[in-house]
């Protein structure tokens, strides 16, 4: 009987311990998907959340166009960044456009490219393109008609040197040693500086000359959100000192005076050329703000298609002046920029539903834009005519 009984218990002690078997098998499958489920989701916000790598296709080549609107970046919180940081910057007022172009080498004035268009002799200062510069007069010195040689390579991207017409006279002026503003491969947490120098020379009248030590830190990623556009980024704050040097040969005198600092906050994408932000203080105020502005996102509410239609200028083509007539419903500063994107002419507006007078004398004949900025922005072309 007992026996019996064993033998009658034991096929039910074998169904317990397999349901036991399959509960604990059961148990585990589930850890297992809910491990794999967590890591697949922590996976997937990394690659999300993951930070850019910047490099040399991200530079500029020849032949683009950058254009950019200037802003009031003075109440931005320039300090605030850091890892997978956001920066909502998206109640920025898009003023007046800017546009950067970047030229070949040969394409700027002939006796400008001795430094930078010779493989051969000066291979270092072999230049990708040129853009044009900012013009300055000190003293007896006057450079004018300027243009800023750039290359970008695996390493880094360089400012060169520039051209300039020297009092005159056609220039070409090398860094030395140049001025890398951005290592390659950029990273978040990448930090690095560079020393540079330039020097002109006139003869018999004066010498001028500036030393600059850059200072870059990758001190941010994460994304940016701009009036039009957001963007992944690395953010960069470049320290620039420079210090300037004057020597007079008539009076004998020279001096060196210290620039106030110069710091530049860059926001940079990948692909997009130049940064998308970027903020420049001298010390300590905000001097400029510039950033990318797709027009081809703004909505800008019902009548200004035909507002657009409406916009006239006349007449087209013109040659000493050029009449804008705005409709009743724009109003607001008048620009004529040439084919490069760089502005030649800018009046103000007499108001909505005005007639503007703008002169051209002196205008090389080609094809401009006119541009009305107010509330929203309209532009058409203009033939300038021999």
């Amino acid at each position: 009987m007992v026996a019996r009984m064993g033998a009658k218990l034991l096929p039910l002690n074998n169904s317990h311990a397999n349901r036991e078997r399959q509960t604990d098998t059961f148990t585990d499958q589930q850890t297992r998907m809910r491990k794999t489920l967590l890591f697949t989701l922590l996976s997937i916000s990394s690659v999300a959340s993951a930070q850019i790598t910047i490099g040399e296709a991200d530079m500029p080549s020849a032949g683009d166009t950058i254009r950019l609107r200037n802003g009031d970046g003075s109440s931005l919180l320039l300090d605030e960044t850091g890892p997978d940081h956001v920066w909502d910057f998206g109640d920025l007022l898009p003023q007046e456009e800017v546009a950067d172009t970047a030229v070949s080498v040969g394409a700027t004035p002939f006796l400008y490219q001795f430094f930078f268009n010779n493989a051969f002799l000066y291979p270092a200062y072999l230049a990708d393109y040129g853009v044009k510069g900012i013009n300055l007069g000190f003293q007896q010195l006057s450079l004018s008609d300027v243009y800023d040689y750039f290359r970008a390579d695996p390493d880094g991207f360089r400012n060169v040197g520039f051209g300039a017409n020297v009092n005159g006279l056609p220039t070409s002026v090398r860094r030395q040693p140049v001025d890398v503003i951005h290592h390659f491969p950029m990273n978040y947490g990448d930090e690095d500086s560079a020393a540079s120098a330039f020097n002109v020379s006139v003869p018999t009248l004066l010498y001028f000359g500036q030393d600059q030590m850059r200072h870059n830190y990758v001190d941010g990623w994460g994304t940016l959100y701009l009036p039009a556009d957001t963007f992944e980024v690395l953010r960069v704050r470049s320290v620039l000192a420079r210090t300037d040097t004057v020597f007079v040969e008539q009076f004998g005198i020279g001096f060196r005076l210290p620039e106030p600092e110069t710091v530049e906050y860059k926001w940079i994408a990948q692909g997009m050329d130049l940064p998308v932000l970027q903020v420049t203080t001298v010390g300590g105020a905000v001097t400029t703000t510039r950033f990318h502005y797709s027009l081809e996102d703004i909505t800008t509410g019902v009548g200004d298609e035909s507002a657009i239609e409406a916009l006239e200028v006349f007449p087209n083509p013109a040659t000493d002046h050029v009449m804008v007539r705005l409709p009743a419903d724009i109003g607001g500063a008048i620009y004529l920029l040439d084919a490069t994107g760089r502005e030649v002419l800018r009046v103000a507006g007499n108001g909505k539903g005005t007639l503007q007078r703008l002169d051209l004398a002196g205008m090389a004949a080609g094809t401009y834009s006119v541009h009305v900025v107010g509330r929203s922005d309209w532009s058409t072309k203009l033939v300038v005519s021999e």
